[in-house]
């Protein structure tokens, strides 16, 4: 355990909880640090972390229940979401699978800054998801990615939740509840925000400052209210409740792929309410290949909402905030192989690391209060599977960990660096304030409100939906251009602000009526060719426009709110203007509409 607490110390996290279960039986458990910094509160293994990603596991097996004469996993999104057409490619509503929401094919881009606010807010209602969704963009530089790149997108893979409500006629929340957790007993696995408000054994979300001293996070996204952010990231759970879920998927496993009507279950699954899980063999059947050149080449692939892999391979980590590993930090190289199947998970104060190996009947569980300084739980669960299978050679992992926070650090000081070199504040007009000031709508059903700050030293704040909490103050960016980003690292994390990772996701540009969505934005502030439609200004001055040009009406704001995908438009509404306006102005501006149309078809 002293490399865990290594770890632990390195990561800046006040606890890391662990479990390990080997031949159907648990060998380790150990839990370090507090849950609860103010209350001086130490973790055990009944403390429940919020599991990010790792939400997308137990997601993925309650969809499996669903199946009844066969596996719902081929049949179209549209069959059980009518209403599911996304805009830009209209192939995506016709014909997409439940298979490729699961496995991250649709193509939908990833829209986490969109529905998912700073303070760790949620900022588009449960109900609009779905309509959200269908105005996401669909393509890249290369065009449509629709079953052409597997494309992570946790607005896509939240879609399962709307489909097992529709199909259930229940909430999402308690379907998880009655068919999940109930019959496995997971007592300590949270899915309401009542579960939250009145557990007394809570991991809270930290952050450490600069000078030492210890702030809590808000996170707010364990709630039955929006049923996609807790199927995707959501879910509080525990090393004990995690371990019984992971021997209840292998037993199932065994019992499917074996075809036998009954197999020894693990006593951990002994006071169970018999094995609820169906269709596991099948959830892992269908994948996108992730390939490593790592010289193993071990068919890395993510199925159906599960990561797959086979030891040795550089692949562990490969969706954990230390990504793919170095040759060299590479475990159990001269080892027997070993597939296993799980999930890296991260949201706002939270790291969650799960593994399986069925062939052994062995589950790694490592859980975190804390995403600050690369990731805990990916290094303390290649330690722990290193020293289960007595890999060779061993191989100290603390220097590539170090390797990993150094990179964290250097992310962020690259997007101040970018945020500094593209910043003009000189041309901003503090007098543009009350033009500015409003209600800007985006992607249907997204609100960003521009409200007067006495604080801010433009004078003006954003509010995103009407959650106070994500309430930002504005400072003057460049011409027509304002920032609400923290440059501090932790001051950032500490806003909520985990996915705020590119130096543009946090400026606004308003757009004047006349104005280009592409061209009229100050040339310093340009995207990269690669990233869309850019037509370069040598002299760098969009801003010689003529003062009456300057003048004209706000109409909307710009906003590349993903480093990785196309910036949205969002319009400045008022009373008399209905969707079909903002849609029409929406595809006056940006032309995106008709030209993916045109492209896909």
């Amino acid at each position: 355990m002293p490399e865990i607490e290594s770890v632990r110390k390195l990561c800046k996290a006040p606890s890391v909880s662990v479990g390990v279960l080997h031949q159907g039986e648990i060998v380790f458990r150990r839990s370090i640090g507090l849950r609860d910094i103010e209350a001086n509160l130490e973790a055990d293994s009944d403390t429940a972390y919020q599991i990010g990603s790792c939400s997308k596991l137990l997601t993925s097996t309650a969809a499996g229940l669903l199946s009844k004469e066969h596996p719902i996993w081929k049949d179209k999104v549209q069959d059980h979401l009518p209403d599911f057409d996304p805009i830009q490619d209209p192939r995506i509503g016709k014909t997409a699978t439940i298979v490729d929401i699961c496995r991250h094919s649709t193509g939908l881009a990833n829209g986490n800054s969109i529905f998912m606010g700073p303070g760790g807010t949620v900022v588009v209602k449960g109900e609009d998801h779905i309509a959200m969704t269908n105005r996401l963009p669909t393509s890249n530089q290369h065009g449509q990615r629709f079953n052409s790149w597997w494309y992570y997108s946790n607005a896509a893979f939240g879609l399962l939740a709307s489909i097992i409500e529709r199909s259930s006629g229940t909430s999402f929340s308690t379907f998880l509840k009655d068919r999940l957790c109930g019959p496995l007993g997971l007592t300590q696995t949270l899915v309401t925000e009542a579960d939250v408000t009145h557990n007394s054994n809570l991991a809270h979300p930290y952050v450490q400052r600069a000078d030492g001293t210890w702030a809590k996070i808000n996170n707010h996204y364990t709630s039955e209210k929006h049923g996609p952010v807790l199927a995707a990231l959501g879910i509080r759970s525990s090393v004990n409740d995690m371990l019984k879920y992971l021997a209840a998927v292998m037993n199932r496993y065994d019992l499917e792929k074996e075809s036998k009507a009954s197999t020894p279950s693990p006593e951990i699954l002994a006071k169970c309410e018999g094995n609820p899980l169906r269709e596991i063999s099948s959830m892992w059947n269908w994948w996108w290949g992730r390939p490593c050149d790592d010289g193993f080449d071990n068919k890395t692939a993510y199925t159906l909402g599960w990561f797959r892999t086979t030891m040795p391979t550089s692949a562990l980590g490969m969706l954990s905030y230390n990504g793919v590993h170095r040759k060299e930090d590479i475990i159990g190289k001269e080892s027997s192989p070993r597939t296993l199947y799980g999930h890296s998970g991260c949201s706002n104060g939270f790291l969650s690391t799960a593994y399986l190996i069925p062939d052994s009947h062995t589950a790694v569980v490592v859980l975190s209060n804390a995403a600050d300084a690369a990731d805990s739980t990916d290094t303390a669960s290649q330690i722990l599977l290193q020293a289960i299978f007595d890999l060779k050679p061993t191989i100290d992992l603390i220097p590539s960990l170090e390797v990993s926070v150094a990179h964290r650090r250097t992310k962020h000081e690259k997007v101040v660096k970018d945020w500094t070199e593209h910043r003009g504040v000189s041309q901003y007009d503090k007098a543009v304030a009350e033009e500015i000031l409003g209600t800007y709508v985006g992607f249907g059903v997204s609100y960003i409100h521009i409200i007067s700050s006495e604080t801010s030293p433009s004078g003006l704040a954003v509010r995103f939906a009407d959650q106070e909490t994500s309430q930002r103050d504005l400072e003057p960016y460049h011409k027509d251009a304002l920032s609400f980003l923290p440059l501090d690292h932790h001051k950032k994390l500490e806003s909520g602000m985990i996915d705020w990772d590119y130096w543009q996701t946090g400026v606004f540009t308003f757009l004047r009526e006349g104005m280009s969505f592409d061209l009229d934005v100050p040339a310093s502030m340009r995207d990269s060719p690669s990233a869309g439609t850019v037509t370069e200004d040598p002299e760098g001055i969009i801003s010689q426009a003529t003062e009456l040009e300057t003048r004209k009406p706000v109409v909307g704001l710009r906003w590349k709110w993903d480093e990785y995908d196309q910036p949205g438009l969002w319009v400045k509404t008022n009373e008399k203007m209905s969707q079909s306006d903002i849609d029409d102005l929406v595809a006056k501006f940006t032309g995106l509409y008709k030209k993916n149309v045109e492209e896909a078809q």
